[in-house]
């Protein structure tokens, strides 16, 4: 596949390397796929902080104030995301989403979660199926010049992203494996796609027609930790589109040890069934579905449960 984009290169002295500085600058026209700044890359070694407002649609998953994933705005509502991010929420009443900031301590739209999904054939032990959707309490501004969407694959395949692609990859995670905090910046990084037959591909994921590998040879730029959830992306046509969602690696940037990906285009149908709020799509495909309303009510219910109790008890130790 050819990539469509407008190509500058610029070449910078860093020591004694030469840089290559590549902008990205996609159709203003875009629906989808296309930020209020040209998203600009260097072929440096790791990852570089990304430009303001250059990837409107990356949001941080957050848990009262502490980003614990990033997901993609795929419409005003919507969120894809991983589903090992959720997992282990037994309550969605602290989950919240910042869209629209660079940096994780400027918050510049937050919102609340009313509802998650998981896939139905999420296998924690595999990652196999690791996809989730959060369905936002009120929509978000995305006439706001920091919010976009991106754009999602056109059909079902197996066969993308293609192999050796030259793709992008976006988060707050720690920039160096055993760290313990994000960036507070929004990192970038250029990786390149890699064939389901490569030796150390084939070692690392379990299933080559829902999952892929990306990375660089010899290693040195990755995704890591705080990363998961986050969209990985491929410009074609003048856009954006979603091809990956970060799912798992082998500690970070290591030479032999690609990161994995769930593979967007092959979950197309299942997305759809949110973005058209297909109610029996949704319960016939989803694992667990966790919404603000059951979290409110189990609460109540459990109240009226203890007093019920209480009045049980009390009546038993006072009756004559």
């Amino acid at each position: 596949m050819v990539m469509a984009f407008v190509l500058r290169l610029f070449f910078i002295q860093v020591g004694f390397t030469a840089v290559t500085t590549i902008t990205y600058s996609c159709l203003s026209n875009s629906t989808c796929g296309c930020s209020a700044s040209s998203a600009i890359l260097t072929k440096i070694i790791g990852g570089e902080e990304a430009d303001i407002d250059a990837w409107g649609w990356v949001v941080s998953i957050r848990i009262g104030n502490n980003h614990v994933c990033g997901g993609s705005l795929i419409s005003s509502t919507l969120i894809l995301t991983a589903a090992h991010c959720l997992m282990s929420i037994k309550s969605i009443a602290n989950l919240n989403i910042n869209a629209g900031s660079t940096y994780l301590s400027i918050v510049h739209q937050r919102k609340t979660v009313s509802r998650i999904y998981i896939h139905r054939y999420y296998d924690s032990n595999t990652f196999v199926n690791d996809i989730a959707i959060m369905r936002l309490s009120s929509p978000v501004n995305i006439n706001d010049r920091s919010i976009a969407l991106i754009c999602l694959p056109l059909t079902k395949t197996i066969e993308y992203p293609p192999k050796d692609a030259s793709v992008v990859a976006i988060g707050w995670g720690v920039l160096a494996s055993g760290d313990q905090a994000p960036s507070n910046a929004l990192q970038q990084v250029t990786l390149k796609t890699i064939s389901k037959t490569n030796i150390n591909c084939r070692k690392a994921i379990h299933n080559s027609t829902i999952q892929f590998c990306s990375a660089v040879q010899g290693g040195g730029k990755d995704t890591c930790q705080g990363d998961s959830g986050g969209p990985l992306m491929i410009f074609s046509n003048g856009q954006w589109i979603l091809v990956g969602i970060t799912s798992y690696g082998i500690s970070c940037a290591l030479a032999d040890y690609p990161g994995v990906y769930t593979r967007v285009s092959y979950y197309i149908d299942w997305i759809s069934c949110f973005i058209a709020n297909n109610i029996t799509c949704i319960e016939n495909t989803t694992l667990k579905q966790y919404s603000l309303l059951s979290a409110g009510s189990s609460i109540f219910y459990k109240n009226i449960l203890i007093v019920f109790i209480c009045l049980v008890i009390c009546k038993l130790r006072f009756h004559r």
